[in-house]
């Protein structure tokens, strides 16, 4: 009945209009003898016309039917293929799991047989060295009677020990010392210069006594005699890294070695240590900040001497030479004499925040160059007949603008140069 209602309602809405409002026109049906007639058929006449029927709905439910089959047994297909997928799964993760337990022991046995090997080796070297170095304590109270160009020296054989690692621990060592040049009177010859040998025995005789103590100060007229006998011989102790000036009187704040102007006026600070003068050196700076560069407020380069004094307060140094930011070259005067001979650097050159400032020394030539973010801006000779004035080298900073700030590294590797190899501003062993 619900059927035949429905059935009932779209024909009649079919037949007579969809619209409520326009003017119905009288159906027709179909009278037979090719004759039509006003009304409207009987619904049970039209229901097999539209589909409708007992009929049609058992067509439907079988087309149903089917659907469902057909989905049922495509989700079975695809159960199967996920089940054959994990199956697979297990057994690769047993097989690699397996593999990976095989690896893990094969390493394991290689690592303890090379870990075997290494305790081994040690011993061997622990042995050997132990036959090189002076380190049996009946020897310790022995003299060794050294002849160093010249000047006489009597220092304890246990002395030697007191420098970690040094050539000349070895030297006198069971298996070394034969090789030792003699002199007519059977002592040790060594060629070095005299005067740095015996800054060296001082500090040898003084470390048997306190092992913290620091080396005597090399006067610089010896700082390249002595840079060179310390990389010949490894004294680490004389080869110890540069870092800025630890003790100064300059209002510049100073961690590490980063520097920071924290007041307005030049404050110039110096390394602790002058630049390596047993061959060419090289520093670099960063300008971690500049605020105002335009302003010319920054001046790096090397010096004579470490400023002191008055001198903290001024670039004007008789014996100093500096590339000022945003101005040029800045060189000190003795006599109405330049200390620089020859310049041929860019002029105007910024040292701009982040930017890079690299000073290199060539020993062979006496000549400084300067380079901006690693390109050389030129460099310039150092006057032959003021040299006396250069005995040792400094690296020097002035910061003008409060808020400036530098970080100095003194182990950084120079550019690489059409002659000559890069090279660093520290001390190393030959």
């Amino acid at each position: 009945k619900p059927l035949a209602s429905e059935l009932t309602g779209r024909f009649r809405s079919s037949v007579c209009g969809p619209h409520p409002r326009a003017p119905l026109a009288p159906p027709f049906v179909w009278r037979g003898g090719g004759s039509w007639a006003p009304g409207c058929p009987p619904l049970a006449a039209m229901l097999p016309q539209v589909g409708g029927g007992a009929p049609r709905t058992s067509e439907n439910e079988a087309l149903i039917e089917s659907s469902f089959r057909r989905l049922v047994a495509s989700i079975e297909a695809e159960r199967e293929k996920l089940r054959q997928t994990w199956q697979s799964i297990d057994e690769q993760t047993k097989v690699t799991s397996a593999e990976l337990e095989k690896f893990r022991q094969d390493t394991e046995e290689e690592c303890y047989a090379e870990r075997l090997s290494v305790e081994n080796e040690w011993k061997r070297l622990d042995r050997l060295r132990e036959k090189m170095s002076v380190l049996y304590p009946n020897e310790r109270g022995e003299l060794l009677e050294i002849n160093c160009s010249g000047r006489i020296f009597s220092l304890p054989k246990g002395a030697l020990c007191c420098i970690e690692g040094s050539v000349l621990n070895h030297m006198f060592s069971d298996a070394f010392a034969h090789d030792i040049p003699r002199d007519p009177k059977g002592r040790f010859f060594l060629d070095f210069n005299p005067s740095c040998f015996a800054i060296l025995a001082e500090y040898l005789q003084r470390a048997q006594e306190r092992a913290d103590v620091r080396p005597p100060a090399v006067p610089p007229a010896l700082q390249q005699s002595m840079d060179i006998m310390a990389e010949a011989l490894n004294l680490q102790v004389f080869l110890r890294p540069n870092c800025i000036q630890r003790k100064h009187s300059t209002s510049l704040r100073v961690s590490g070695n980063t520097i920071e102007s924290t007041h307005q006026g030049w404050q110039i600070i110096a390394a602790e240590d002058p630049l390596p003068l047993s061959g060419s050196s090289y520093y670099e700076v960063r300008v971690v900040a500049n605020p105002d560069s335009l302003r010319g407020g920054l001046a790096i380069g090397i010096c004579g001497h470490r400023p002191t004094e008055k001198e903290i307060f001024k670039i004007a140094m008789p014996d100093a030479v500096w590339y000022v930011s945003n101005n040029g070259l800045v060189a000190g005067k003795q006599d109405d004499k330049s200390v620089v001979a020859t310049e041929n650097l860019q002029k105007k050159v910024q040292f701009k925040t982040d930017s890079t400032i690299g000073v290199k020394h060539d020993i062979s030539s006496r000549s400084i160059r300067f380079f901006v973010n690693r390109i050389s801006i030129g460099a310039c000779t150092l006057n032959l007949d003021l040299l006396e004035s250069f005995q040792v080298l400094y690296p020097v900073f002035g910061l003008y603008v409060a808020g400036q700030i530098l970080q100095v590294d003194f182990a950084a590797v120079s550019p690489s140069a059409a002659k000559g190899g890069a090279v660093s501003g520290e001390r190393h062993a030959a």
